[in-house]
């Protein structure tokens, strides 16, 4: 006859007690909990940096940021400084290798069409190309324009046109990205266009003898 042993009767006996929940009570007070939205954070935030004047000096750094990066552009690359005569003659003529159309699917210039656009309008002004961080060039299209301003579109490759358009009290005008200078193909300033029949004259012109 075998007998049980005793863990086995103790884990036997407890086996048969049925299981019942028990209720611990509340430990303390509960609370919900609650997850405050990004939008709201970030306004308590505004809200606090507008108090403390925090946020009217980042907007004035912003402005001051903002306007300097207006007033000296990043310069076209690869340009030099006139110091003999020179002169070549442009065709602008365009030659399209893809059909231009409407949004609405008219062709508006067929595929290989070669237009030169000067035979349909005409170069009014002289295009002046030079360097505004060179003073002798600032000196020599200042005296350009106060003799010819109605004739001549001053265009900076270098420089402040900001300030430049305000010391002089006519726009002045900057070649962003350099898509003039390369549409042109630049290679020295003071540089002047003109338009002479169906081509356009350039003109590389040291500062000295800019008239």
């Amino acid at each position: 006859m075998k007998f049980f042993r005793p863990m086995a009767l103790v884990w036997m006996c407890a086996s048969w007690v049925p299981a019942q929940a028990v209720q611990l009570g509340a430990i303390g007070p509960t609370y919900v909990i609650v997850e405050e939205s990004a939008l709201d954070m970030i306004l308590k935030k505004l809200q606090k940096a507008q108090q403390s004047g925090e946020l009217k000096k980042l907007q004035q750094e912003a402005v001051k940021r903002s306007l300097a990066s207006v007033r000296n552009m990043a310069p076209v690359d690869g340009l030099e400084r006139v110091s003999v005569r020179a002169q070549r003659l442009i065709d602008p003529t365009v030659h399209y290798a893809k059909a231009i159309s409407t949004d609405e699917g008219q062709i508006v210039v067929p595929a290989g069409a070669k237009i030169n656009p000067l035979l349909m309008t005409h170069l009014t002004k002289k295009l002046v190309f030079f360097d505004g961080r060179d003073a002798e060039q600032v000196d020599a299209v200042a005296t350009l324009m106060k003799n010819n301003a109605a004739k001549i579109k001053p265009i900076l490759v270098g420089g402040s046109w900001l300030d430049l358009t305000k010391a002089w009290k006519t726009q002045v005008y900057f070649d962003q990205k350099g898509v003039l200078s390369a549409r042109f193909g630049l290679r020295a300033v003071p540089s002047v266009i003109s338009q002479q029949g169906a081509t356009l004259l350039l003109q590389e012109i040291p500062a000295r003898e800019l008239k």
